[in-house]
């Protein structure tokens, strides 16, 4: 190999990893819908959030901090609101140009355990994405909620979430996303020895964001 041909093999291999990071930081503004035990429990609320992710090749991280004020709504016999603060996180692996396996933690508190759980759970699932055009993507995130913990008790063999999302670049570095996300969880408890009780959980929350690309 001649030496010119050795620099330029050498520039494309310290240059290709480069090119594959990306680091993302996107404010947001979250509606939250909560409920629980057949909606006889239900809250609603707004509030901030910011997501962060990073890819290097093949592999990715993604994590999520939201913050709401919860309060009753009109279809609720709940007395009281509460604050919820939820952290997730997601690690990928692109198997394919459109297709990523991934695993993933969910934590959820709340000031008043007595207005609501607080959830902790693992995910594994898959996450697809799909060019729409020039500047525009969609992506669709689906998996099993696994592990679950309650700060009430009770456990949730059947437990899954689903996510939709857009990504629409307005300028080089900035982008403007908009994103969908429903988690159920299929919550039972045995209260003080007797029958099983079924007390399912479903969260809903949409979030619109402005991106900083790096």
């Amino acid at each position: 190999m001649t030496r010119s041909g050795f620099i330029t093999l050498l520039g494309a291999l310290t240059a290709a990893p480069a090119a594959a990071q990306h680091l993302v930081i996107t404010p947001q503004a979250a509606l939250v819908d909560y409920g629980e035990v057949s909606s006889a429990l239900r809250f609603s609320g707004v509030g901030p959030a910011v997501q962060a992710s990073f890819t290097f090749g093949r592999f990715a991280a993604e994590g999520s901090f939201v913050s709401v004020q919860m309060d009753p709504t009109d279809q609720t016999s709940a007395a009281e609101g509460f604050q919820a603060t939820e952290i997730v996180g997601h690690i990928r692996y692109e198997v394919t140009g459109y297709l990523g396996l991934e695993v993933g933690l969910t934590s959820r508190t709340t000031d008043s355990e007595f207005a609501a759980q607080s959830i902790g759970a693992a995910s594994v699932g898959v996450r697809t994405h799909y060019l729409l055009g020039p500047g525009a993507r969609v992506w669709a995130r689906g998996g099993y909620l696994a592990a679950a913990q309650f700060s009430g008790g009770g456990s949730a063999p059947l437990s899954f979430e689903v996510g939709l999302g857009v990504d629409v670049t307005l300028v080089r570095h900035v982008h403007l996303t908009a994103d969908y996300g429903f988690e159920k969880f299929g919550r039972k408890t045995e209260p003080g020895g007797g029958a099983e009780v079924t007390a399912p959980i479903e969260q809903s929350q949409a979030r619109l964001g402005v991106a900083a690309v790096f």
